[in-house]
């Protein structure tokens, strides 16, 4: 599916008119309140048909709940939601032509593999000879030939990823809602799953939306990312300008490992500035155009885009010096603490990507880190924040 040039997939939703071809989901201005909380805050986007849209975010940011009203099992409070260009309000979840894997996968331990993929087919009423060709069709599909026979407890945890796949797409639903179902797999298992899911999505076709606090898996899967917080959608966009043009402080925060710097801007031009932080003025691009002079604000580099200089770097680059705090061997990468004095002392994180060809750094060892300005992104601070000025953020599951 396409990633560059124009954008396809989601859509911000219109008040009037409509594209020539109508959505797979159209989302309306949908809000749900439990008591005194508001869980969801007037959601509106659409899905073209065959797009992968991944609902992003923290525990609690509303993004099951919207999962769970588009499919049925709650009622929105407000708003309204079409799947294939008919409103789904009065119907129930199995009239809605939807297929969905859970993070507990409900199959039925007493049957085999096959049995479970036949399930839905058989609660449709499709005659016995197209059950038994579409699943033998769909176990080919998620690679699991040779294996129908095999009863639930026979099979790995991959496996039973896959008869769960296989039995929510074999009746062939409009859409396929996807509930963090890789959420209890290891790492490797589940980054396997994820190459599979999409490879299973493409080759279909099959709309989809799925809902995970895993940013590895959003970006990985995904046409498109709405990333929520709170219960509002906070940016919708795909995958690469998600990452690299983040419209607010949340999302540079949420995605990736971040360093953030608080400062106050001192001069503002055509979409930059130059702002202090500690001792030193350095500039960035604005991610928020309305920002003036004397606003505090927190500037955000990823700490990918911090590099050790032995000199100078030209033009167009920021540098300081700082020591080594720590050192953190990943595998393939190094992942570095320092402390920048002239910064306030702030600890910044960076990366080494290719350790091998580098030498490594000690702790208590002075360097010359750099960056070029048009990667530190301004933002206005936010004053309801706890974490600590300069810390950076990182998620468990950030790639």
């Amino acid at each position: 599916m396409p990633r560059e040039g124009k954008e396809v997939g989601v859509t911000v939703a219109k008040a009037q008119g409509g594209d020539a071809a109508e959505p797979m989901v159209r989302v309306e201005k949908v809000s749900k309140r439990f008591d005194s909380v508001l869980a969801v805050a007037e959601v509106d986007f659409t899905l073209e048909k065959g797009a992968f849209l991944t609902i992003l975010g923290p525990s609690g940011c509303g993004k099951t709940t919207l999962l769970r009203m588009i499919a049925g099992f709650i009622e929105p409070t407000a708003g309204e939601i079409w799947i294939h260009g008919r409103p789904v309000g009065d119907l129930p979840p199995y009239r809605r032509s939807i297929g969905m894997v859970f993070q507990k996968l409900a199959l039925f331990p007493h049957m085999t593999a096959a049995q479970n993929i036949a399930y839905p087919l058989r609660m449709r009423g499709f005659p016995r000879d197209e059950i038994g060709e579409r699943v033998a069709r769909y176990l080919r599909l998620v690679r699991l030939e040779g294996l129908g026979e095999r009863r639930i407890h026979e099979l790995s945890g991959g496996q039973q990823q896959r008869v769960a796949i296989a039995r929510a797409l074999v009746f062939e639903p409009d859409l396929l809602l996807l509930d963090e179902p890789l959420a209890a797999l290891d790492r490797k298992l589940r980054q396997e799953m994820q190459l599979e899911f999409r490879r299973i999505q493409r080759e279909l076709g099959v709309t989809t939306i799925n809902v995970t606090h895993d940013q590895r898996e959003a970006l990985v899967m995904s046409d498109r990312i709405m990333v929520m917080d709170a219960g509002r959608v906070q940016q919708m966009a795909v995958p690469e300008t998600l990452y690299h043009r983040p419209e607010n402080r949340f999302v540079a925060g949420f995605l990736g490992l971040t360093n953030f710097l608080p400062g106050v801007v001192a001069e503002v031009g055509a979409g930059r500035a130059r702002i202090r932080i500690g001792e030193r003025l350095v500039e960035g691009r604005m991610a928020d155009p309305g920002i003036a002079a004397g606003t505090a604000v927190e500037a955000a580099v990823r700490a990918e885009r911090l590099r050790i200089f032995d000199e100078e770097p030209g033009a167009g680059w920021e540098t300081l010096e700082a020591e080594i705090l720590e050192v953190v061997f990943e595998g393939e990468r190094l992942v570095y603490s320092a402390r920048a004095e002239t910064f306030g002392d702030v600890v910044l994180r960076f990366v080494d990507a290719d350790p091998l060809r580098h030498r490594t750094h000690r702790p208590g060892e002075r360097v010359r880190l750099g960056w070029r300005s048009s990667d530190l992104m301004i933002f206005r601070a936010d004053p309801d924040t706890t974490r600590t000025a300069g810390q950076p953020e990182r998620e468990d599951n950030e790639p």
